[in-house]
């Protein structure tokens, strides 16, 4: 792959995030008004996580793999990633003693992390 192809991946991941996250802060937002603020972000979040399973194979990273197996495989890595973070998050709290770098570190980590590893899952070879 190409640092180009590379670059315009990243491009389109940090954008589709964006959109994502003020999708799923609206859904949550939005539930808190009906629902206790564990429901709405359960809700949101699986949102959140549909989108990357049906967004990402076809618009973050064209041209790649986009049967149902290779989305449900990015699903479930970010699942992972999500957990990663929490305990990453958890760690950080307890060295840094600051829970706002540790919230920005464990970001910039999860953010990453889930690019490449998405990245990898969609553009790998057939």
């Amino acid at each position: 792959m190409t640092a180009d192809r590379m670059g315009s991946d990243a491009l389109r991941f940090l954008v589709a995030g964006a959109l994502n996250t003020a999708l799923t802060s609206v859904v949550y937002f939005a539930g808190l008004l009906l629902l206790p603020s564990a429901a709405s972000y359960a809700i949101a979040w699986l949102l959140g996580l549909a989108f990357v399973m049906v967004f990402y194979p076809g618009r973050v990273f064209p041209g790649g793999r986009t049967h149902l197996a290779d989305r449900l495989t990015v699903g479930g890595s970010v699942a992972a990633v999500f957990v990663a973070g929490l305990a990453t998050l958890h760690f950080l709290e307890q060295l840094l003693q600051s829970r706002t770098v540790a919230f920005f570190s464990t970001l910039a980590f999860t953010t990453i992390l889930n690019f490449l590893v998405s990245r990898w899952i969609l553009r790998r070879q057939r």
